[in-house]
């Protein structure tokens, strides 16, 4: 059974039969949004210095927003399948580019665990899993690797400002025990970069090469303007 018939059937139970994304009545995510969101091209987010270079399938803005939104906020693990869909597209166009063949490893960025306790699931973590096994299935050696670790808590990222969560982000990651090798960062969003920046640091002192990030939505706040 493919994710599209896993999601209609669940969909009573998760949202009470609306579309994530447009919000009308039907299955969990209609087969228009559905096909919108496939179209969506992976583009190359523009960022601010420091941060690796990183692909999205569109601006953290309307269907795409609502759609994480509702995976992220309502316990919506039936919507981690589309999420990693999505998310293939910005792996596949940045190793396109930037991959030179060796064993690749998709590092997620780590939520806390307040965060996994209270979604019931880790969805960065599950999304990279996804990813690492549909690029398996085009030959590529991929595996994914929990590479990260809190070294301390950090502040809620909402609301503050570029200059506010690098400082809130410095230092409070670290890379675990590993074969140095090359890996492919793993984020639902990306805002100002804070959290990329400070994964790839962590990574890049441990010998690993980061290639880049890939991200399913990027925000208007990720090149650090206004």
């Amino acid at each position: 059974m493919g994710w599209r018939a896993v999601l209609a059937a669940g969909a009573d139970l998760a949202w009470g039969g609306a579309c994530a994304a447009c919000l009308r009545p039907g299955p969990v995510l209609c087969a228009g949004c559905a096909a919108a969101l496939h179209d969506r091209p992976a583009l190359a987010v523009p960022v601010r210095a420091g941060v690796p270079f990183t692909i999205a399938r569109g601006d953290y803005a309307d269907d795409l927003r609502r759609v994480i939104l509702a995976c992220k906020e309502r316990q919506g693990l039936t919507l981690v399948p589309v999420l990693a869909e999505l998310l293939v597209g910005s792996a596949a166009s940045l190793l396109e580019e930037r991959w030179d063949g060796r064993p690749l490893r998709l590092v997620p960025v780590p939520s806390s665990r307040a965060t996994v306790a209270g979604r019931g699931f880790d969805l960065t973590a599950m999304m990279a899993g996804r990813v690492a096994r549909t690029l398996r299935r085009h030959q590529l050696d991929a595996r994914a690797w929990p590479g990260l670790r809190p070294l301390r808590s950090a502040r809620d990222q909402a609301g503050l400002d570029v200059a506010q969560r690098a400082e809130n982000r410095r230092a409070s990651l670290g890379a675990r025990a590993g074969e140095p090798g090359a890996v492919l960062l793993v984020d639902d969003i990306i805002t100002t970069g804070a959290t990329l920046a400070e994964a790839a640091r962590a990574l890049g002192e441990a010998g690993h090469t980061v290639l880049g990030a890939a991200v399913v939505a990027a925000t208007p706040r990720t090149s650090g303007h206004p």
